[in-house]
């Protein structure tokens, strides 16, 4: 499952490209009941460079 989240992260970002989002605002726009889940795709997603973190704990896609 968490793969699968990963992919709805990653799509939900380039769709937004542009904008940034905190790990809480992506949980709820894609109904995942616990951000830590989000925060731990997003960290992998940031690891492969697909996905940056800015200053203020938002993420974007790259």
């Amino acid at each position: 499952m968490p793969s699968g989240v990963k992919t709805k992260i990653y799509e939900f970002l380039t769709q937004n490209k542009g904008k940034e989002f905190t790990a809480e605002e992506i949980a709820k726009m894609l109904g995942i009941e616990k951000a830590a889940i989000v925060k731990a795709q997003l960290t992998r997603l940031i690891r492969e460079g697909k996905v940056e973190k800015t200053a203020e704990g938002r993420y974007k896609a790259k």
